[in-house]
């Protein structure tokens, strides 16, 4: 197949551009694709499913079906009627998902209508894991689930442009307090309550040369002991946040969604050059060289270790926040990735 001969692809992406998983999965590739000459519509998901937005949606998504060569659904576990309506229409689909999307989130109640709740959704996965083409997932460990149902999985690992992550400059790392960073979507802000003790431990010893720096749309709520500042997220803004960080922290409580998650706050942390405290859960001990890029503490008593040993030692961080962005670069890239999902999108087309 000539490789700039024009070929039609179609998103049905979960969210819009504003939320970090369909930009991180779909968009922030558009522009790589379109150089490779693939024609391409994307379509997200309604945030307000009213039944006119029901209505307007499965007009288009089947109408996108027909014209595209080969249609990719980013993480949509829509109803199962839908998707054989979908596939009768355009067989060579493939499905992307990013988290462990059948489990629910810790923060929620175990009631029984929701646990019934997340057993419809993972048959509705397995479905689609059974009948896609082919299955992209942003982890081996969701490879291996994705593998139980399917013979041909991708790990394509969610990925930065590194473009648009610039290395954070050295002069930027000696003025006032030690900045500990955490980026995010509200949702997920009570994983700092994973290490609300060990911030505390060190804000105490260290009184006034540490701040914690959250930037998330929700403040969080911690002791008021953590000295801390808030900035609210905009679009399109991560790098200029994370150019404020020192540090980059990433606590997860070890569970079965978090064990799902694909560690994308690391990799934008060590994209710009920072060094990396995180749980050992899940992509991050796929992403994170312990020692080299980041920490891996597996207790408060570890979480507070790492913390005053990156404190204490500016070329420390200097240094493994330079082997990380090599990491990044080499390994979790869209410079490195947009290529292998053109190759198989290509691939689809061929079966």
């Amino acid at each position: 197949m000539h490789r700039h001969q024009e070929l039609k692809v179609a998103f049905l992406t979960r969210y819009d551009r504003s939320r970090g998983s369909s930009r991180v999965r779909v968009y922030d590739y558009l522009p790589y694709l379109a150089q490779r000459g693939w024609h391409i519509r994307v379509y997200p998901f309604p945030d307000r499913l009213t039944n006119w937005a029901k209505v307007s949606y499965t007009i288009r998504a089947l109408q996108l079906a027909r014209w595209a060569d080969v249609l990719v659904l980013q993480k949509l576990l829509l109803q199962e009627r839908f998707i054989r309506l979908l596939f009768r229409i355009n067989h060579k689909v493939v499905f992307d998902f990013d988290d462990a999307i059948y489990a629910a989130p810790s923060f929620l109640e175990q009631t029984p209508r929701l646990v019934a709740f997340y057993e419809r959704l993972q048959d509705r996965l397995d479905y689609l894991l059974r009948k896609a083409a082919w299955v992209i997932v942003g982890s081996e460990y969701l490879a291996r689930y994705a593998r139980q149902r399917h013979a041909r999985v991708e790990v394509i690992p969610s990925s930065v442009d590194m473009k648009r992550y610039p290395l954070k400059p050295m002069e930027a790392t000696h003025h006032g307090p030690v900045v500990l960073g955490w980026i995010g979507s509200p949702e997920v802000l009570g994983d700092l309550k994973e290490i609300e003790a060990p911030l505390r431990e060190i804000a105490q010893r260290l009184e006034g040369r540490i701040t914690l720096k959250v930037v998330s749309s929700q403040m969080p709520r911690l002791d008021k002991r953590i000295p801390l500042r808030f900035q609210p997220w905009e679009l399109d803004r991560d790098a200029e946040f994370l150019h404020s960080f020192d540090i980059g922290l990433m606590p997860l409580a070890d569970n079965e969604r978090n064990r799902g998650r694909c560690a994308f706050k690391a990799i934008q942390y060590m994209a710009v050059g920072l060094p990396v405290v995180a749980s050992p859960v899940g992509a991050a001990l796929e992403v994170i060289e312990p020692g080299k890029s980041g920490f891996l503490p597996r207790s408060p008593e570890e979480w507070v270790a790492s913390l005053m040993q990156l404190h204490e030692d500016v070329r420390l961080r200097r240094k493994m926040g330079l082997a990380a962005r090599k990491r990044i670069a080499e390994h979790y890239s869209i410079q490195v990735h947009a290529p292998r999902l053109d190759a198989l999108l290509r691939r689809v087309i061929e079966l």
